[in-house]
């Protein structure tokens, strides 16, 4: 396609789909800049969809397999993507690694520039060992003002910024004691301010724009299995409670999901979401660019024989970012989306992994940092 004119290399691109259209901007800057200056991709046709569930592991699989991630999906988008990868967080469809930010969607990876080195020039008179350090326990969480390194893409460099609170505390130090978790806590960006679920299930909101933040207390204090994610047009906080006095945005039981899917398997609702891609799939999978249907599920009743349900062996997958829709490990190694509104339940597949952390993936389908 390289002697191919500029018109008719336009007209071919013109052609394909806008997933595959978005994808083929990142193959050569000549093609990015026929795409754009002939305005041949319209990001309000590309679809906002969820892909699947990137699941960090609490250890590999095996001894023969180091992997620390997993990619749980359907098989028609599980062959796109590579969950070899060891993955410390994410943000709109692009993930972040230990020095380098990638996009699956678009095969782009950035590296980043290292972490600054804390300096410790005339400061050693101030460092003490933990049994020398006495705090008060009533001292309140978090304190007034606070200093963390920041990235920048458009400056690309590390700084140094400092925050300040605003309103109360959420509780104190004693209320931050160090408690052994088998799984990580989550952080949400939103329209110019960074959600982050702190340890006693309080949420800190740090405004980007100027330097403030703010904590948001919990209904319940320390639950074993708690969320913090995007759901439809903002931020969810999902927690699931034994007994509760708050009125919520959702309350919903799962008394009816504990009872329709018990540890001994069925495939009544079962749906072929898989873990990974195996190579060795005999029928190709065809591409689809479509969200997945998650409407067409069924309403669960309970039944007469009641089932305990035990929250510590759930296990909260995240929201759909585009959709009111909740997403639970069972304890059966299950994964059922659950719609909040109309409580319907789907099987999507076995995911039979020790889970640390989770969260969906949602494509992007622009460059990585493009115009900053």
């Amino acid at each position: 396609m390289d002697l191919l004119p500029d018109d008719l290399l336009a007209d071919v691109l013109a052609r394909l789909p806008p997933c595959s259209l978005a994808a083929s901007r990142c193959v050569r800057k000549h093609w990015c800049a026929i795409i754009d200056t002939r305005r041949l991709l319209r990001a309000d046709l590309l679809p906002l969809r969820l892909d699947g569930f990137f699941c960090v592991l609490r250890a590999p699989r095996n001894y023969d397999d180091d992997t620390l991630s997993v990619f749980f999906s359907r098989p028609s988008t599980a062959c796109r993507i590579n969950a070899d990868l060891d993955i410390f967080d994410h943000c709109n469809g692009f993930l972040l690694l230990w020095d380098l930010v990638i996009n699956p969607a678009t095969r782009q990876r950035v590296p980043l520039p290292p972490f600054p080195k804390i300096t410790t020039a005339g400061m050693e008179h101030f460092y003490r060992t933990e049994a020398n350090i006495k705090l008060k326990e009533s001292s309140e969480w978090p304190p007034s003002s606070f200093t963390t390194q920041v990235f920048s893409s458009r400056k690309w460099r590390w700084e140094e910024r400092s925050f300040v609170r605003e309103g109360e505390a959420a509780g104190t130090i004693a209320d931050m004691r160090y408690r052994l978790e088998i799984r990580e806590r989550q952080a949400v960006y939103l329209r110019g301010a960074l959600y982050v679920h702190c340890k006693n299930d309080s949420v800190m909101r740090i405004t980007l724009q100027n330097d403030k933040y703010q904590m948001i207390k919990s209904p319940a204090e320390n639950q074993y299995v708690a969320y913090l994610g995007k759901c439809e047009r903002g931020v969810y906080f999902g927690l699931l409670l034994e007994e509760n006095n708050w009125v919520l945005k959702n309350d919903i039981s799962l008394q009816a999901v504990v009872e329709n899917f018990p540890n001994v398997y069925t495939d009544r609702y079962s749906t072929p979401w898989i873990v990974n891609y195996q190579t060795d799939v005999s029928e190709v999978q065809p591409e689809d660019e479509s969200d997945w249907d998650f409407d067409s599920g069924i309403a669960l009743h309970e039944t007469k024989d009641k089932v305990a349900t035990s929250y510590a062996r759930m296990f909260f997958l995240g929201f759909h970012p585009y959709k009111k829709i909740a997403f639970f490990l069972l304890s059966s190694s299950r994964v059922v989306s659950y719609h909040l509104n109309t409580s319907k339940v789907q099987e999507l597949g076995i995911l039979n992994e020790f889970i640390s952390s989770s969260f969906p993936y949602t494509p992007c389908w622009m460059g990585l940092f493009e115009n900053n």
